[in-house]
């Protein structure tokens, strides 16, 4: 009996990790920082959760103002 190579271990482990729907590094983030979709529309969109566009305005605005300060 032969042991799994590191390779083939961990292409099947991609392999499982990517059928499932609710797991990963990217869909962990995007639930972070996303609602979720309506249930009823089928063409729906996630939405930004107010939360993340406030700190990425406030953010934009700081970058935004420290630039001009320095020029």
């Amino acid at each position: 009996m032969t042991l799994p190579t590191n390779e083939q271990v961990l292409r099947d482990f991609r392999r499982i990790l990517d059928q499932r729907p609710d797991i990963g590094a990217a869909k962990m983030i995007a639930n972070c920082l996303s609602d979720p979709p309506h249930i009823f529309d089928p063409h729906g969109r996630r939405k930004p959760k107010p939360e993340c566009v406030i700190v990425v305005a406030y953010v934009v605005l700081m970058v935004l103002v420290s630039a001009s300060f320095n020029w």
